[in-house]
């Protein structure tokens, strides 16, 4: 019996020659396009990085004026409390109530967390204050500069300014990152 013509297999195939042709086509294009997909996924980490910061910012402030209390962003260390100098914010933040008031601002217990936050990794996030002190509306806030880079500096990087209202906003120009 006779297989029916459209099972019969008449292509000849791929020839090692061909196929060696190919993978090197392919194995070019990927190391040509490499760089590219590294920049892309570092842009989406920082983008992240700061849109999170900029939510907990409008966060925080909308909390103060809700409250009528003092409210604090502050960057954490791996225990989760704030850290007291400025630097990096490395670890992450977190946004709480200081009902006590106090300067530098330090979260006490029965202080309520309101918001944390983990900081993404392979983005470097320094900040010129040790944290960003938001005031319901009458008193003004901490104004202060985040700057978010890349772990080598090679990149371009981004800020998040905070203004005396507590508005943040963001801006690439005359970005200083600290070295590697």
């Amino acid at each position: 019996m006779k297989t029916p013509k459209q099972f019969q297999n008449n292509s000849p195939g791929w020839t090692l020659l061909n196929l060696l042709i190919s993978v090197s086509i392919i194995a070019i294009f990927t190391s040509l396009a490499l760089p590219a997909f590294s920049r892309l996924a570092w842009d989406q980490r920082r983008v992240s990085a700061v849109n999170s910061l900029v939510h907990t910012l409008h966060l925080a402030r909308s909390e103060a004026i809700k409250r009528a209390q003092i409210v604090v962003l502050c960057p954490t260390d791996p225990a989760g409390s704030c850290l007291e100098r400025a630097g990096p914010w490395t670890d992450g933040w977190m946004v709480f109530v200081n009902l006590d008031r106090d300067h530098p601002p330090r979260r006490d217990p029965g202080e309520p967390i309101i918001h944390m936050a983990s900081a993404p990794t392979g983005v470097d996030i320094h900040a010129n204050r040790s944290a960003f002190v938001m005031r319901p509306v009458t008193v003004r806030s901490t104004n202060g500069t985040v700057t978010f880079c890349d772990p080598g500096g090679t990149m371009t990087g981004r800020s998040v300014i905070v203004s005396y209202t507590g508005r943040p906003r963001t801006s690439d120009r005359d970005l200083r990152c600290p070295g590697p």
